[in-house]
């Protein structure tokens, strides 16, 4: 015999001769376990905390920090594996009992028994049997005598636990108190009261759910279970009924779903294959076994129906499906340890029982309302502009911005995007555009693609995922040529993206079409010189003076304009009424002989003539330079100019109760003091109007 075995074995004589020296009643203490003060009593998961957590983390090789967290999750996935146990992640009963038989920790007698003698006084069994979920020494099968596994003995003594504990953690087995003395609270220990019962009521929580293919624990059904006041109850198993109403379609279960699993208040409580479901006149049913499903005395607990949907669905099979789930029982015990079922009407043929639902299997987008759409985004870079080129080096420019919106619950995966890419001056895309690209939030997503006669560029191997609900700013740039090249001053360009080009999956694989008019971003002209307008104010003000020939509107148009270029520009000194006043806000450009250009627009049929309207171009600013026909503005100076446009009333017609604002119709530029311009501007000027001024009658 080893030293090892003699020193177990004399520790057990010594353990016998204490008993006979007349202690009466016995609790467990720990022998051949993972720690000193090692128990598991309760069911374990992903999310448990605490002492019997460490415990388990010291059995199955995870650090015992206490914390069931992903590690600890696959320490227990391969250790239930390593057992024959199902590989589920989660320390049941039946894992805590094979835990037990691999040696690891000991436990205490079985329940109503406080000692290895007599018998139970709830169960009946013998007080030395060891039931499954009773931890004992690996190698006893009852709780007298040594192990011939390991020598150990199969019991042990201790004065000053509660009855039933074999450690100061958790919950005596026999009596419900707390192993550390404290008080017990209602959330958790053993069942307490007398006899008890449960009442279901179906909830309307879940009613005609879709569950989209490879969509997992679809919630489906709801019924909530009330223990009464005298007694908790244990749920034991619940019997679940399946029924496909659709003749025309497939009715097989597993063909359409792999497992069906139940919830307690959000925990998962049991789970089951599919394949596992008995069928008959193509109903599928099955009684799942529950583990942890404890309601307390006067509680009333969420009890969810949920099943996991195949990965891939036959479109014909989904299309008219008309599924039935039905809860046809509960099977629970209450405190006194009696049984019970309590159960609801069977479904009739293609309709739902007592606590029956309906519900259809879908596309994965379909159930997850899975949609990506596509349209224009940033006024501030689809808004036509002047884009600044150079004489010698290629320039890069954003010119188009597309929100792409995935809407619904599932991820949006992108791959391929399409746009069309349109010039003039020069008609041949490649010859003036270099190369495309899209970035969002400020970092480049594609490669930058060549542009190809005929300007379709598509933009590939993207990879880029949107989170369900989520939308991004996408922001189409280019590439192109100086002006040196085979740009020319005055050359446009102009993006478009093709939105059915777009490739994208959801997150199931499944292709998603986008939606949405084809995003058009504006036309954009390209000037090595030129000015652009960077901001704007303005004011507009009625004057009722005397109710006749004294009235007018005043309505003053304040703007910027920035000299981008290398070169001093002149801006005309004048203004000019173009068009004729209307109520239509479309505006007609100033030509190259006229000034800076201004529509006047009525909000009633009133158009006053010419003679009264008039109009004053000043600017009081140190960056422009009167010249005499125009204001010189240097390189990269901004020029800030107030337009007051006046209406006033002779009473022929009288414009008393009609609106009227003044627009900015566009301004011209040159390159030195001369009455023409070279250039008229007329790009982005849609927020460049005043408010509508109105003289009281």
């Amino acid at each position: 015999m080893s030293n090892l075995l003699k020193s177990k074995f004399f520790f057990g004589v010594m353990i016998v001769a204490v008993m006979i020296a007349g202690l009466a009643m016995f609790a467990v203490v720990n022998v051949n376990t993972a720690s000193a003060d090692c128990t598991i009593t309760a069911t374990l998961r992903i999310g448990s905390t605490g002492a019997e957590v460490a415990c388990l983390q010291a059995i199955v090789g995870a650090t015992a920090d206490g914390i069931f967290g992903p590690l600890t999750h696959a320490a227990v996935i391969a250790w239930q594996a390593g057992h024959n146990l199902a590989a589920d992640g989660i320390v049941g009963p039946l894992t805590r009992a094979a835990i037990v038989a691999s040696g690891s920790i000991s436990g205490s007698f079985p329940a109503g028994c406080q000692s290895a003698s007599g018998y139970s006084v709830t169960t009946g069994v013998p007080c030395n049997s060891l039931v499954a979920n009773v931890f004992a020494p690996a190698g006893c099968t009852s709780a007298s005598g040594y192990s011939p596994v390991t020598g150990g003995a199969c019991y042990a003594v201790s004065s000053t636990l509660p009855a039933g504990c074999a450690s100061t953690v958790g919950y005596s087995p026999t009596t419900g108190a707390k192993c550390d003395g404290g008080t017990t609270p209602t959330t958790s220990g053993p069942l307490q009261g007398g006899a008890g019962d449960i009442t279901l009521t179906l909830r309307g929580t879940y009613s005609s759910e879709q569950v989209g293919e490879g969509e997992e624990d679809a919630k489906i059904l709801q019924v909530d279970v009330e223990a009464d006041d005298d007694s908790d109850v244990e749920l034991n198993s619940v019997k679940v009924e399946f029924f496909q109403g659709t003749a025309a379609d497939d009715r097989d279960l597993p063909d359409y779903a792999s497992e069906v699993s139940v919830w307690l208040n959000g925990e998962e409580v049991g789970r089951a294959d599919t394949s596992d479901f008995s069928e008959s006149s193509n109903y599928y049913s099955k009684s799942i076994n529950l583990d942890g499903a404890i309601v307390r005395a006067g509680d009333e607990d969420e009890l969810v129906v949920a099943i996991s949907a195949n990965n891939s669905l036959d479109s014909g099979d989904i299309d008219t499906d008309a599924w039935i789930v039905d809860l046809i029982s509960v099977r629970f015990t209450d405190a006194e340890g009696v049984t019970t079922t309590e159960s609801g009407s069977a479904s009739a043929v293609a309709a739902a029982g007592t606590y029956g639902k309906a519900f259809d299997f879908a596309s994965f987008a379909t159930a997850n309302d899975a949609e990506l759409t596509l349209s224009l985004e940033d006024d501030e870079v689809n808004d036509v502009h002047l884009l600044d080129s150079d004489d010698t080096e290629n320039t890069d420019h954003p010119i188009t911005s597309v929100l792409f919106d995935a809407s619904g619950d599932s991820d949006i995966w992108i791959d391929d995007v399409v746009a069309t890419i349109t010039t003039t001056g020069d008609t041949t895309e490649s010859n003036i555009v270099v190369s495309s690209w899209i970035e969002v939030g400020g970092v480049r997503v594609s490669e930058k693609e060549d542009v190809p006669d005929g300007g379709a560029v598509t933009y590939d191997d993207i990879e880029r995922t949107i989170s369900g609900g989520d939308a991004e700013e996408w922001i189409f740039w280019v590439e192109m040529e100086n002006v040196d090249g085979a740009l020319d001053e005055a050359d446009t360009v102009q993006l478009t993206v093709d939105t059915s080009g777009t490739v994208a999956e959801d997150e199931v694989g499944d292709t998603v079409t986008a939606a949405g008019t084809d995003p058009v971003g504006g036309v954009h002209l390209l000037y090595d010189n030129g000015f652009r307008l960077v901001g704007n104010d303005q004011v507009a003000t009625a004057f009722t003076i005397d109710g006749v020939n004294n009235d007018r509107v005043e309505l003053e148009l304040i703007f910027d304009v920035f000299n981008y270029g290398d070169v001093t520009l002149y801006i005309p000194d004048g203004d000019t009424l173009t068009g004729t006043p209307s109520t239509s806000a479309t505006t007609t450009a100033p030509s190259t002989t006229e000034e800076v250009g201004y529509h006047v627009q009525t909000s009633g049929t009133v158009t006053p003539p010419s003679a009264q309207i008039s109009a004053v171009l000043t600017e009081n600013d140190p960056d422009l330079t009167p010249k005499t026909n125009s204001y010189e503005l240097k390189s990269g100076d901004t020029g800030t100019f107030n337009l007051k446009v006046t209406i006033s009333a002779d009473e022929n017609p009288s414009i008393d109760n009609v609106g009227f604002r003044a627009l900015l119709a566009g301004l011209g530029w040159a390159t030195s003091d001369i009455a023409t311009a070279a250039v008229v501007y007329t790009a982005d000027l849609g927020d460049y109007k005043t408010n509508y001024a109105t003289i009281a009658d």
